[in-house]
């Protein structure tokens, strides 16, 4: 069968909105969705609707290959990559499944079915959220080894637009998907909510996220509901889903207020006495880390090298990404606090003064990074994020590196703005947000989208 659209759903929210997308793309455009789905509840919705579904936990037993080493080393082959555990370390430290026998076993097994519904059909792109679990990012690599079109979505810096990465895994900004005008407004209006409101646009799709970990980030209607769910549909209904490590995500989270109230001892107010320089936490186990760049993984090891290889009259400011509050070991806070110039900065205080005041920033690859070149600050990157084309980021080779940077004053404390990098970084996001149902998101992602689509369709034809 032909299709122009696979879209892989691995969430019940991925579920809804892509259906509504995909309703819209029918009804306004003509275009003909079918749907990958990792989550079996929703199989029967999309059914429902009239769509094509290709339900991977039905289907993919069929396919079933045990990992071994001709099987590893012939994938391997297929994909261009060197270490098939790569694609299975987001996996394994998320859901804290350490039998790597199984997890390989399942990435093989993946990757023989989507073999087979890419070898049968025909679709024009396929349409997904980026992420690193093995069920996402092998059907990335499935799609690419069989030269079939693949669009990765991820939230963008201004709220309200995305990045459509085609046939990457990256963001590239040299792609132009917004004229100049409409840059200069998402340039203006980000300007003046980001230094007004001192916030950053976080996605509304994370915003449950970004609570303070205290009792009422677990036990809310939200969350009561999804875990109803989830317990129905896994022991009642037997249906499967990718995200059924129910017990873990369970105690990940109660470990985390735990941890929050212990680190309250520890945490220190924030206060511009002395020069710091600042190093913002990512989350612990982010796809930005444990795909990315999983060899600065170790976080806290970062952190106390930084700090013996500063200078004698600099501090180090941390903070705890607010998305994950709690979510690190107290004890080796505690240990590495030890550093009389590390200072692990209250949850309660606005990065953006931390940026602001600091006297540059040193990251792996972390949002921050972007948001203190905004405010004109030179930023030291430790991974290999897009906004190193700004002319005042700067790549880091390795941890030794910082010992060669420049603490004067005049380093630091002149504004260092790319005016053109954020120019550039404005056209290349498209409008739209993730999983926000109302019609008239719906109608801009959807028009978004086609717009991808065209642009890539023309430009292969001119290849061609």
């Amino acid at each position: 069968m032909n299709y122009n659209l696979l879209f892989a759903v691995i969430a019940p929210r991925e579920v809804v909105f892509f259906s509504n997308i995909a309703d819209f793309l029918k009804d306004n455009y003509g275009i003909n969705s079918s749907f990958l789905t990792f989550y079996e509840p929703g199989d029967k919705i999309l059914k429902r609707k009239g769509y094509k579904v290709f339900s991977l936990h039905k289907e993919a037993k069929k396919f079933y290959i045990e990992a071994n080493v001709y099987n590893v080393k012939k994938l391997e082959e297929k994909f261009k990559i060197s270490n098939i555990r790569s694609l299975i370390l987001h996996e394994k430290l998320t859901f804290q499944r350490y039998d790597e026998q199984k997890l390989i076993t399942k990435l093989l097994s993946y990757d023989a079915y989507f073999n087979h519904i890419l070898k049968n059909n025909k679709f024009d792109f396929i349409v997904q959220e980026l992420g690193a679990f093995i069920a996402p990012i092998s059907l990335y690599f499935s799609a690419r080894a069989m030269k079939v079109n693949h669009i990765f979505i991820e939230p963008a810096l201004f709220r309200g637009y995305v990045f459509f990465n085609f046939n990457n895994i990256d963001v590239n900004i040299e792609k132009v998907m917004s004229s100049y005008d409409m840059a200069k407004s998402i340039i203006n209006d980000y300007h003046n909510q980001y230094h007004k409101f001192k916030t950053i646009a976080v996605p509304l799709k994370d915003k449950h996220h970004f609570m303070d970990a205290g009792l009422k980030k677990i036990i809310n209607m939200r969350n009561i509901k999804r875990l109803s769910e989830k317990l129905y549909y896994k022991y009642v209904r037997r249906e499967k889903e990718e995200y059924d490590a129910i017990y873990n995500h369970f105690e990940r989270n109660l470990m985390s207020v735990i941890r929050r109230t212990a680190l309250t001892s520890l945490y220190t107010k924030y206060n511009i006495g002395k020069k710091y320089v600042y190093f913002p936490l990512h989350v612990p186990l982010d796809f930005q880390l444990t795909f990315r760049e999983p060899r600065y993984l170790n976080q806290i090891a970062i952190v106390e090298y930084l700090s013996n290889v500063l200078p004698y009259d600099i501090e180090l400011f941390i903070k705890e990404h607010p998305a994950s509050i709690g979510a690190y070991d107290y004890w080796q806070l505690k240990k590495i606090l030890k550093n009389n110039n590390i200072k692990l900065i209250s949850p309660e205080v606005n990065s953006y003064d931390i940026i602001k005041n600091s006297m540059f920033v040193i990251t792996i690859n972390s949002k921050v990074g972007v948001e203190a070149l905004f405010q004109g600050k030179k930023v030291y990157a430790l991974g290999s994020p897009y906004y190193l084309s700004n002319k005042y980021a700067v790549k880091l080779g390795s941890l030794d590196d910082v010992k060669k940077l420049d603490f004067s004053p005049e380093s630091y404390t002149n504004l260092f703005y790319d005016e053109e990098f954020f120019k550039q970084l404005a056209t290349s996001v498209s409008k739209g947000e993730l999983y926000v149902n109302t019609s008239e998101n719906i109608e801009n992602f959807s028009k978004s989208l086609v717009e991808v689509i065209k642009n890539e369709s023309i430009a292969h034809q001119s290849a061609v």
